[in-house]
């Protein structure tokens, strides 16, 4: 009787690693599925993330040599031009997210040469200049700015580029693992390529948002906390 009961144990494993339809093939999961559902978990998950930012708009120089090259041209002599160059033509910065869907965020934004505040609650949405201000000067917002892609669910490039999800390799980022999705698509010389990659329980860790010679923006996350504080979108404005 053990015999026959081990033996009737092994059958009920084996079908339940089959598709059911008689294959011995292993069940895949489709990759936009799979994306869309990170995305929706993305999108009810209040979090507090700080990412390292890179952002060049289209028409900017395509690499800081040749942005240096137009900002102070072939032959530097100072050398305080030449490091001010290179912060300006790296295009790094830092960007903290406060997440609290569906109705509230904040973006605070930082990179050589400017500071943005970004807020959107059910009251308002708002961008705010707080460089060298004595308080935050703020207008209402158009837009959610560059980075507003991290607040949009995946479908929406998707659907834009008009291409199929395919699964990236797997990345550790602000020591989580990660799982990784890109869709890439359009015309010769400016093709769309978007990768997002999603802890397993739905937070956006990293984002690439690049046309070819044109808009590149990305954001990879170092500092991850989940949950928000209420005073996050309380702000003093001249």
């Amino acid at each position: 009787m053990r015999v026959i009961a081990a033996i009737l144990l092994l059958v009920q494993v084996a079908s339940a690693c089959t598709d059911g339809s008689g294959s011995d093939s292993p069940i895949v999961v489709d990759a936009g599925a799979r994306l869309d559902a990170l995305g929706e978990r993305w999108m009810t998950t209040p979090a507090t993330i700080t990412y390292r930012t890179t952002q060049r708009k289209p028409g900017e120089a395509t690499s800081p040599h040749q942005c240096l090259r137009q900002l102070v041209g072939d032959a530097i002599g100072v050398h305080s031009d030449l490091r001010r160059g290179l912060r300006i033509c790296s295009g790094v910065g830092e960007m903290r997210l406060v997440w609290d869907p569906p109705d509230r965020w904040r973006m605070d934004q930082a990179a050589p040469g400017s500071r943005l505040t970004y807020l959107s609650t059910q009251d308002r949405s708002v961008r705010c200049q707080v460089a060298r201000l004595p308080a935050p000067r703020c207008v209402a917002a158009e837009t959610s700015g560059p980075f507003g892609s991290l607040l949009d669910p995946p479908a929406l490039s998707v659907d834009r580029i008009g291409a199929v999800v395919t699964v990236g390799a797997q990345r550790t980022v602000a020591g989580i693992r990660s799982d990784c999705f890109t869709v890439e698509g359009g015309p010769a010389g400016a093709v769309h390529t978007v990768e997002w990659c999603y802890s397993p329980d739905g937070l956006l860790l990293f984002l690439d948002d690049t046309v070819e010679g044109g808009r590149v923006v990305t954001a990879e996350a170092t500092e991850v906390r989940r949950g928000v504080a209420d005073g996050e979108f309380e702000l003093a404005t001249a």
